[in-house]
This record gives structure tokens, C-alpha cells and sequence, in this order.
């Protein structure tokens, strides 16, 4: 067995959460603090506290809001899973999780592109005003190890990580293009389309990102592997609905860009 040492970049902030009954609920569960949600723009105007909170994988029973003490992590099984996401062969891993500084961690609206089929109305707007989700910022670098036997290559393992990430990107570039012949009337969400456009391209043709968490959008939260599969979706799917904006960032949640450190054999 060997192990494998990394790194990580975030590229833009990464939403791994546990399930949604894990949930803080202002004026129910108990609050050390109130839930004031970090700015996501320049357009925030003061401080706007929240009623529910989704929170960052910690290790406690989640009885309390208290973000000042909470030890937060992220689980290697979210790790894995990003790393597996294409990978058909029986591969066994085993990841560590990665302890996360409180510092790293902003509470923020989930952004979301909204009234897309209605020309005068698109816009990107906070999902629900009234629920907050702690984030891992963007830019946040973290270090951690996982486990592989001796024939497994990790370079292996993050290509084909990467290629499954990179179709992911071009669908979404493709449905944004779509998006961006229509005729819309806020040219503030028309902008932020383009941005989103900008900043994605580049990210298809590098080797080394990957997805991990959730909110990263409809299409790059799945793989279409077929036209007939491309179609159905699209159909279930059309006029956008599913895309989510880290607008500190203008790029979708999750990516994430990785390298291996070192690699070292211990059995």
C-alpha cells in the first residue's frame, strides 16, 4: 500500500454538507450567535441575518449553531467521490479527512439563476433569502492524505477525474452559449452569463480540476453519455434551471484544482 499526499486549491467555494435534517433552525435549536450572512457582492446592503442554517460537515451531533467553535472537516468520502466520479474499474481507495480552519468557512445565500424563460424577469437571485449555507471560500487551500494500493496510480485517478470534470464544464459551456442568444432585458444577468462564460473556458482545457460537493449546478452535477440522454435532459431541464453562482468568483461551486505531493509507500 502506499500512500498519497495532496493538494488542493479552491477555485471557488465548495458546498459539502450533511443531510438537509441536520439543518439549524433559528428560534428552535440553539443559536450561540446569530446567523448573519456574509456579503456575497457589492450589492449587499449591511448585515442580513438568516432563519435557517445548512452547515459545514463538523465533528459534533449538531445540537447547537456555534460556527466560533465548531471544528469543521472535509470528509474523505467527498474526496473519493470526486476522484471516482468516472472511473468504472473497481479501485479501492481510502481517504482521510481534512480538518478545515474556522476562518476558511463564510455563511452565504445560495445563488441561483432564476425566472429564465421569462426575458424581462432573469436574474440571479439567493435561492431562499432566509436560509444560509456554510461555504469553504474560495481560494481556501487544503492538504490531505489517502491511501492506494500498490498497482493503483493516483495520476491515473485524477486524469480520469479531470476528464469527467472537463465534459462537465463543456455542457455547461454549452447550455450558457444557449442562453446567451436569448433576448433578455436585465443585461446585469446577461453580463454575469458572460462572465460565467469567461471564466469557464480556460477551465476545460486544464488537467488538473475536479468537482467536489454539491450546488455545482444541474450539468455538472451529472454526465450525459448519450445524445438520446442529452435530449431527455434537456427537455426536463431547458431554460436553465440549476445554475448556481459563486459571485465572488463568477464560476459555479465545487472546482476545485489538485496535485499530488508526494507518494510514499508504508506497506
Amino acid at each position: 500500500m502506499k500512500k498519497i499526499t495532496y493538494t488542493m486549491k479552491f477555485l471557488s467555494s465548495a458546498i459539502v454538507s450533511p443531510r438537509a435534517g441536520q439543518a439549524f433552525y433559528y428560534g428552535i435549536d440553539t443559536f450561540c450567535r446569530e446567523p448573519v450572512l456574509c456579503p456575497p457582492d457589492s450589492d449587499s446592503k449591511g448585515e442580513k441575518a438568516v432563519k435557517v442554517v445548512y452547515p459545514f460537515y463538523q465533528y459534533s451531533m449538531y445540537e447547537e449553531y456555534d460556527p466560533d467553535h465548531a471544528q469543521y472537516y472535509l470528509p474523505g468520502s467527498s474526496v473519493k467521490g470526486a476522484l471516482l466520479q468516472k472511473n468504472e474499474k473497481k479501485i479501492h481507495i481510502m481517504a482521510d479527512d481534512i480538518p478545515v480552519d474556522r476562518e476558511q468557512i463564510v455563511l452565504k445565500n445560495l445563488v441561483k439563476a432564476q425566472y429564465v424563460d421569462q426575458y424581462n424577469e432573469a436574474c440571479f437571485k439567493p435561492f431562499f433569502d432566509n436560509v444560509g449555507v456554510e461555504m469553504l471560500k474560495a481560494d481556501s487551500r487544503l492538504s490531505g492524505d489517502l491511501y492506494l494500493e500498490d498497482n493503483t496510480v493516483f495520476e491515473e485517478i485524477l486524469e480520469g477525474a479531470n476528464s469527467a470534470t472537463a465534459e462537465k464544464i463543456c455542457q455547461m459551456c454549452g447550455h450558457l452559449e444557449k442562453l446567451m442568444k436569448n433576448e433578455y432585458k436585465n443585461e446585469k444577468f446577461k453580463n454575469k452569463l458572460q462572465q460565467m462564460l469567461e471564466k469557464l473556458y480556460p477551465m476545460e482545457k486544464r488537467k488538473d480540476i475536479i468537482l467536489i460537493g454539491g450546488y455545482k449546478g444541474l450539468l455538472h452535477s451529472i454526465l450525459l453519455k448519450t445524445e438520446k440522454q442529452k435530449k431527455k435532459r434537456q427537455e426536463k431541464r431547458e431554460k436553465g434551471r440549476g445554475i448556481f453562482l459563486d459571485c465572488e468568483t463568477d464560476l459555479p461551486h465545487g472546482l476545485v484544482s489538485m496535485r499530488c505531493e508526494s507518494e510514499v509507500q508504508i506497506l
